[in-house]
């Protein structure tokens, strides 16, 4: 019998799994460990042996008492598949030489729902987490919510962003902004030609992530960020990006970059 979930409800009840997947935990807890595992890399719901995900989870966070880090390797690795399958894909579209276009609002979506739910993996194996519970009672809708947040978060980044206001009459920047822009800049002309910060500069951007620092590259070469122009490359069609995605990885990196500087950034 598996062990009873812990946490309650607020009229004080204790969580409780669904019959069908508290029969399934039954079947599968008295059968050999080469059987569970065999049972768990079915991928296809469609299959009779497919176990809900409720199943797999409650699994996962059992396998901390087999002292068998490969036996929880193996089911985290179909668990973790289930949680990306809930989660939406970050490809918009292709380029015209192929390359697929992702969102990088997507990605970041993704990654927040992942590290959200391997960290309350991590304090379940150190302990027990309480908040895992409702994942097994309602895998689908506990995933959703993950997501949902994580969607309101880069919503709420995405509109702190302040966009700089130009003059009516000739639309181009304010000079007051445009020197202010300048001046908070790190790869702004007036700072690359001192030799001392430009090789500062050059490991600041070496210990970037890798999509930051591609784009911080791509930009130091001179190349737009997205051209209409025949013939002219731009970091868009080169990276296969949005345009979005490349702003939002721009702004990311020289926040990272002021950072690492020392820059004031009043």
């Amino acid at each position: 019998m598996p062990r009873p979930l812990r946490k309650a409800q607020p009229d004080g009840t204790l969580y409780r799994r669904r019959p069908e997947v508290e029969a399934a935990l039954d079947e599968l807890l008295a059968q050999p460990r080469a059987n569970v595992a065999d049972r768990c890399s079915v991928t296809h719901a469609t299959n009779a042996n497919y176990l809900p995900s409720e199943c797999l989870l409650h699994l996962v966070r059992e396998a901390k008492f087999d002292n068998s880090d490969d036996h929880f390797a193996a089911l985290y690795r179909e668990l973790r598949r289930r949680v990306l399958a809930r989660l939406p894909s970050p490809a918009v579209g292709r380029t015209t030489d192929g390359k697929v276009l992702e969102s990088q609002t997507k990605v970041d979506v993704s990654d927040a729902v992942m590290n959200r739910f391997e960290d309350l993996l991590m304090l379940d194996r150190q302990d027990y987490e309480e908040r895992l519970d409702y994942f097994e009672v309602n895998f689908d809708h506990a995933v959703a919510t993950l997501r949902s947040t994580a969607k309101r978060s880069a919503r709420r980044r995405e509109n702190r962003a302040v966009p700089m206001t130009y003059d009516d009459e000739t639309s181009e920047l304010n000079a007051e902004i445009e020197k202010a822009a300048a001046a908070q800049n790190p790869i702004s002309e007036s700072k690359l030609d001192d030799p001392g910060y430009r090789s500062k500069l050059d490991k600041a951007i070496e210990l970037l992530p890798e999509p930051l620092r591609l784009v911080m590259v791509l930009l130091l070469k001179g190349y737009p960020i997205e051209s209409k122009e025949p013939g002219v490359r731009d970091i868009v069609g080169t990276l296969g990006c949005t345009e979005k995605t490349v702003r939002n990885r721009r702004d990311k990196a020289i926040e990272e970059l002021r950072k690492a500087l020392n820059e004031d950034e009043t």
